[in-house]
């Protein structure tokens, strides 16, 4: 029997925000993606898609904007040496707060699309947001296997929890995935900026 194709998504602002609840200490830019996306999916080979709004490049004006950017540069580089995919939607500020724009709809196009061009068998899912349920019973639909990744300890979505096929709780263990990059942060700003 052929080996199923998986697709793990990551929301990435829900998994920063939720990995550093469980576990403050892990440093996300330096984490190994690829091997929790395996853990998940049993050690099976995976397409991984890490979606995020993005941080736009120097028309940035503040300090804190063009550490946003340096620290996302740095994360993007890592992901790609990883060979995960990455989406973006869109950063709007509003009032000195950041909100992000464009992400569920990415990932709820990416589960929609791959489920009906038969790009997957199963998606694996670390998401809690609930608008991603019309694209999961879309994909179940198709026969599509939609599991939701939750965070152990932190609210879960009684409505991912009905609507996929089963649901696994990430563990305060995962952080015991992380493996440091050979790459520093401060190598990746001087790359891109040169400011060093």
């Amino acid at each position: 029997m052929p080996q199923a194709r998986i697709l793990v998504i990551f929301d990435g602002s829900n998994f920063y925000h939720k990995a550093k609840k469980l576990t403050p200490e892990i440093h996300l830019t330096h984490f190994n993606y690829r091997k929790l996306a395996e853990h998940l999916a049993s050690g099976a080979s995976v397409g991984i898609e890490y979606c995020v709004g993005e941080v736009r490049p120097p028309t940035l004006r503040d300090d804190k904007s063009r550490a946003m950017y340096a620290k996302q540069q740095a994360l993007f580089y890592h992901l790609q040496e990883q060979k995960v995919i990455i989406k973006k939607g869109f950063l709007l500020q509003s009032q000195g707060v950041y909100h992000e724009k464009g992400v569920d709809v990415r990932i709820a196009t990416d589960i929609v699309r791959g489920a009906l061009k038969n790009e997957f068998d199963a998606c694996y899912c670390i998401s809690s947001d609930s608008d991603l349920v019309p694209a999961i019973e879309t994909a179940r639909g198709a026969g599509k296997t939609m599991v939701y990744d939750a965070f152990e300890g932190m609210a879960v979505s009684r409505a991912l929890v009905i609507h996929c096929f089963k649901t696994i709780f990430i563990t305060k263990d995962f952080s015991k995935i992380d493996v440091p990059n050979k790459w520093s942060f401060f190598w990746v700003f001087k790359k891109f900026f040169n400011f060093f």
